[in-house]
């Protein structure tokens, strides 16, 4: 039998429209949160995962929060696990709104791509200014990042983190000319056909 392998350049995408367009409920939540992790432990998912809210109308803050809020939870306690890149589509404003407040009661941020590019939702400012700044940057350490933005670089690698486990920035493991393991990163790209906000 032939193994399927993901095709990193193909976001596995995840359709939350499949629930209703009004979403309310912690219990739907639920459900939709396992049928996620169901989707992403296919042998065929890729290391980009789109999230797309194309067609919801609403959702209330608790779906939002039992949601996405226990994903990235769940994601940030392991900055190596799949997927590498989480991506939210397909936001209208309303939506916009309700997945923010979640995160931001949560300390949690997440990256959303739109036909602009990417950026982040639910970031305090100074994440913003960091992926401003890497964005800026293209591929690069935590000592470019510290240089760029007149900071150390424990509070560089500290900021790193974050976006990292939030999987809003791709992390790749090199080796500094030293000897040792050193990152890289960069912003992820949006994917080749972005759904339009509902």
């Amino acid at each position: 039998m032939t193994q399927v392998k993901p095709d990193p350049a193909l976001p596995t995408t995840y359709a939350v429209r499949r629930h209703g367009t009004f979403l309310a409920t912690r219990a739907l939540a639920k459900t939709a949160l396992r049928e996620l992790e169901d989707t992403l432990a296919a042998p065929t998912a890729g290391g980009t995962v789109a999230i797309d809210f194309t067609a919801v109308v609403a959702m209330s803050i608790s779906f939002a929060d039992e949601f996405l809020g226990r994903y990235y939870g769940m994601l940030s306690t392991s900055l190596d696990a799949p997927p590498a890149v989480v991506l939210l589509t397909g936001l209208n404003d309303d939506n916009f709104e309700s997945m923010t407040v979640c995160l931001q009661r949560r300390e949690l941020v997440a990256a959303m791509a739109n036909a602009e590019g990417v950026s982040l939702v639910g970031a305090p400012a100074v994440l913003n200014e960091t992926y401003h700044a890497a964005g800026d940057l293209g591929r690069f350490t935590a000592v470019h990042l510290a240089d760029r933005l007149g900071i150390s670089a424990p509070n560089a690698n500290n900021r790193l983190k974050r976006l990292v486990a939030a999987r809003a920035l791709i992390r790749h493991r090199g080796v500094a000319e030293r000897g040792g393991k050193e990152f890289s990163y960069e912003l992820p790209s949006p994917p080749a056909a972005m759904p339009s906000a509902a």
